[in-house]
């Protein structure tokens, strides 16, 4: 993802370094989902299933629900079933929600267990508590490949499951804002409650409003090879791990532009868990870019050093406040 005229050797081997140590972290810390038990479940409007949500009411455990690429409107559903396969095909299957939600909650309420979702569009919910989600991921274990979240309240949201890990790949996940000013709530593209381990990968994010592009407060982060972008918006940080934790974001290319009122690309323990013990922090290989006024590129709140390497930072940006080395 950087530019490569950016790219030298040195840098080169440090990033494939990281990026190796980041994939060896996700096979031993993202679970995957088993194959399908045997159930093919065919939605389409041409189908006798012509809604996704009517195959979350038949889905058994370790199904495959193909979902043909069309508009789906006002459908939302729960899917309760453990071991899912969720997929568009040939393309994205396309829910379009107009304000509705499944429990108040989101298009898609994921309450089973390891379940991936592929090649779906998410967008337009609303919920009375203002943090409605293209998904809600309340079970243990959620993969979300080639998708696209947009235009929600959220765009993920999970609970504070602390046996779960999520990836999200090779997706886009943009304009999830609520109106801030108005009910006081903030929207996020990515919320990650208190889990075990979050993987962000290959996948642009952008276009938040005063809310973050990514927020996490898993024990375990990796986001890497990521676009990570908000020149012309007004979101906070580009990338908020809340408690701290231990992580690793390498190989991004990020974008704060001069309407960001926070100053701060990426914030470390910001909320809570300042302590030393069990935290880390590795920046290393990103492209950053601040617009406008004096901007921070990394503020780390806790007392466990921080160490950044091999950044390029362009604009009138400070590398790190707070405790670390910068190389």
């Amino acid at each position: 993802m950087l530019p490569p005229t950016l790219v030298n050797a040195e840098s080169a081997q440090r990033l494939a370094l990281s990026i190796a140590f980041a994939i060896a972290l996700v096979a031993g810390s993202v679970a995957t989902p088993a194959q399908a038990e045997g159930q093919l479940l065919r939605v389409g409007p041409d189908r006798t299933l012509t809604r996704p949500s009517q195959a979350a009411a038949i889905a058994q455990d370790g199904a495959t629900v193909e979902i043909d690429a069309a508009d789906y409107a006002g459908d939302v559903a729960v899917w309760h079933q453990n071991r899912l396969t969720l997929r568009g095909v040939p393309g994205r299957a396309r829910l379009r929600a107009g304000g509705r939600a499944a429990e108040g909650k989101a298009i898609w309420v994921i309450a089973g267990n390891d379940v991936t979702v592929e090649k779906v569009e998410l967008s337009g919910t609303r919920v009375p508590a203002h943090n409605g989600a293209g998904i809600r991921a309340e079970g243990a274990g959620l993969t979300i490949r080639n998708c696209r979240l947009h235009h929600n309240e959220m765009g993920i949201l999970t609970n504070n499951n602390p046996a779960s890990r999520v990836l999200i790949e090779d997706s886009e996940i943009d304009h999830n804002r609520t109106d801030t000013a108005h009910n006081g709530k903030l929207g996020h593209n990515i919320y990650i409650g208190r889990i075990a381990g979050f993987v962000l990968r290959g996948s642009y994010v952008h276009d938040a409003h005063v809310g973050h592009l990514v927020k996490s407060r898993a024990k375990d982060n990796q986001i890497y090879d990521n676009r990570l972008l908000d020149p012309r918006g007004d979101s906070s940080y580009l990338i908020d791990l809340s408690e701290g934790g231990r992580a690793l974001i390498a190989g991004n290319r990020l974008h704060q532009g001069a309407r960001s009122e926070n100053r701060t690309a990426i914030a470390f323990a910001a909320e809570a868990n300042r302590e030393a013990a069990g935290k880390s922090l590795r920046v290393i290989d990103n492209d950053f870019t601040s617009d406008g006024p004096p901007g921070t590129f990394v503020r780390n709140f806790s007392v466990a050093p921080a160490e950044l390497v091999g950044n390029w930072l362009h604009g009138d940006v400070k590398p790190l406040v707070g405790q670390g080395d910068v190389r």
